[in-house]
């Protein structure tokens, strides 16, 4: 007999004992004891892991700002939640609390109110947050194992925001380093949905997104000036009361126990559980392979900072190239090891083109191309140059070694470690000035560089990553499953090259490595339907992001330096992040 028939008929039997020892006690021949229902009635406490991009908007009331927002802040979260269900039929009530204490931290340019101004970096960050909602859902599937729900309520956060002057010139010309924080404790709104799966021994397990929503904080803007050609204050502007508005967007898989009688095991038993079954072998090898379309946006960032070791704040700024809109098409093979004793191995391989982008490329308190005096070149505050993206995404690949706590044949939920490679290549086009015309490629300096020829500047950069994570797969619905995965990227290290030519002329002009470590999230979400026993199609969403949190560059060449002579070290702060569609077909092996 199969081994789901000996367990069905071990749980007939089971079942079949209370009945016995009901008549043995006197009652009438025909009674027969009957399972209570399962019910979603009752409180839970749990664990959550996820990944956030917090948006950020910076008011200041002398103007709207050229370039800089939104601050975008991306990074990774692990917390807690404590609730209570009510179920009344197929309808399922709930309150719920919970906080989470995430690693995140974003940049970006303050009050660029003209090329004249002193602007200033943002250093946006999120120490905790977390919300208090109702929810409210059906059960579905299996006597009601399955659920979906909506969610709103209150949400919180606290962090703050950092701004230094940025000065190329390290303090001189009068522009000497100015710094200020404000603390952001901030309330407002969150709306969300989800699905949870009811496991064994009263877990379960969730997929969930969220959206909050904080409104405006007042926050302290810092002093500056505007600034003339010869380094002159033409005005001096104070400190002043700015605003900043947030909101964030959050993916999270949690695992909850429920406390109570009414949560009876699910229907199916569970094969191989931790829980249930001493370790041992629980299974044949399965194994699944597929194709996948991913259509994706990215960005990819770095803040080029002041020398490492000279008396000045790290996050204050010479340079920051941004690269944006950087839409791309890759195509990935993916695979699935299910083995005996839990164990399971999972990957995928992939690669494809950057279809479209731009790049912006913000310099602080430069020297300009014009005598001011004799011997003495204009200086400009702010430039801000906009070149065209092409590129590629040459490959990038993943691949995961992990145990299933909890596995039958409608769902499956476990944890893992594993290995990324990511490889991204851009070459920028063009140059137009933006900022100021007294700027590199102004109207008052030649004006701008059309995008042929060569491009303006090259980045390659190659990031490598260990992951840490939870994955889970559960049916909604006869043949509609949901797949969700979170990794922690406990570390992160990135190799890079930056290459700046002369014009679109091909000529080198210098050549500047960029290597750091830091941490990242990476989140996946898929729905799949069987369209047979062997063969799924799927459609999801898949998000990254990677950041350093100790980062430098050396320049190794320059044109001028025939020696190639390597300069001072230099802070820099990298990111990158990618969020995009997936489209998938599998083939399942038994």
């Amino acid at each position: 007999m199969p081994r789901r028939g000996v367990l069905r008929a071990l749980v007939a039997v089971l079942l079949a004992i209370p009945a016995t020892w009901a008549r043995a006690d006197g009652e009438p021949a025909g009674a027969v004891a009957v399972a209570a229902p399962f019910s979603w009635t009752g409180f839970y406490v749990g664990a959550q892991l996820g990944g956030l991009g917090a948006f950020s908007d910076v008011d200041d009331p002398r103007g709207s700002t050229i370039f800089g927002n939104p601050n975008v802040a991306t990074g990774a979260f692990a917390g807690g939640q404590v609730g209570y269900n009510y179920q009344s039929g197929m309808v399922v009530y709930g309150v719920e609390a919970d906080v989470a204490f995430p690693q995140v931290e974003g940049t970006s340019t303050c009050s660029s109110l003209s090329g004249q101004f002193i602007n200033s970096n943002c250093k946006v960050g999120i120490n905790a947050f977390g919300s208090l909602t109702g929810r409210i859902g059906l059960a579905l599937g299996p006597e009601g194992q399955s659920l979906i729900y909506g969610k709103g309520g209150a949400a919180w956060s606290s962090g703050g925001v950092s701004l230094i002057t940025n000065d190329s010139e390290r303090g001189a010309n009068g522009n000497p380093f100015t710094r200020r924080h404000s603390d952001l404790n901030q309330w407002g709104w969150t709306l969300g949905a989800g699905a949870e799966q009811a496991l064994s021994g009263g877990w379960s397990v969730k997929a969930e997104y969220d959206y909050a929503n904080f409104g405006k904080q007042a926050i302290s803007l810092l002093p500056s000036e505007y600034m003339s050609g010869t380094g002159a204050a033409i005005e001096t502007v104070p400190a002043r009361e700015g605003h900043l508005s947030q909101d964030m967007h959050l993916f999270k898989l949690g695992l909850n126990y429920r406390f109570g009688g009414n949560a009876r095991e699910p229907v199916e038993p569970v094969l191989g559980s931790l829980k249930d079954q001493p370790l041992a072998a629980t299974g044949p090898y399965g194994f699944e392979v597929g194709g996948r379309y991913w259509y994706s946006w990215g960005r990819h960032k770095y803040d080029l900072g002041q020398y490492r070791f000279a008396p000045v704040p790290s996050y204050t700024l010479v340079s920051r190239l941004t690269y944006d809109d950087l839409t791309a098409s890759t195509g990935e093979v993916t695979g699935r090891l299910t083995a005996p004793w839990n164990l399971f191995a999972k990957g995928f391989l992939g690669g494809g083109s950057v279809t479209g982008g731009h790049m912006n490329d913000e310099d602080f308190n430069i020297e300009g191309d014009r005598d001011v005096s004799p011997g003495v070149k204009e200086r400009i505050p702010y430039t801000n140059t906009l070149s065209q993206i092409d590129g590629s995404i040459p490959w990038y690949g993943t691949v995961d070694v992990g145990y299933d706590w909890w596995r039958s044949s409608r769902y499956r939920f476990g944890t893992y470690a594993g290995y990324n490679y990511y490889a991204e290549s851009y070459d920028a086009y063009g140059v137009q000035q933006l900022a100021n015309q007294a700027g590199p490629f102004g109207a008052d300096v030649g004006g701008s560089l059309p995008a042929t020829g060569y491009p303006v500047i090259t980045q390659r950069a190659k990031w490598q990553s260990v992951r840490l994570g939870a994955t889970a797969e559960f049916y909604l619905a006869p043949g509609l499953k949901l797949i969700g995965d979170a990794a922690y990227l406990p570390y992160v290290s990135v190799n890079a090259v930056d290459h700046h030519y002369a014009g679109n002329s091909g000529m080198l002009a210098s050549t500047n490595p960029l290597e750091g470590h830091g941490v990242g999230t990476q989140l996946e979400v898929m729905l799949a339907y069987d369209v047979t026993d062997r063969w799924s199609v799927g459609v999801g969403g898949r998000y990254w992001a990677m950041w350093t949190t100790d980062a430098q560059s050396t320049r190794v060449f320059d044109s001028s330096n025939s020696f190639k002579t390597p300069t001072p070290q230099a802070n820099v702060k990298m990111e990158t992040e990618r969020l995009g569609i997936l489209g998938e077909v599998t083939y399942k092996f038994d």
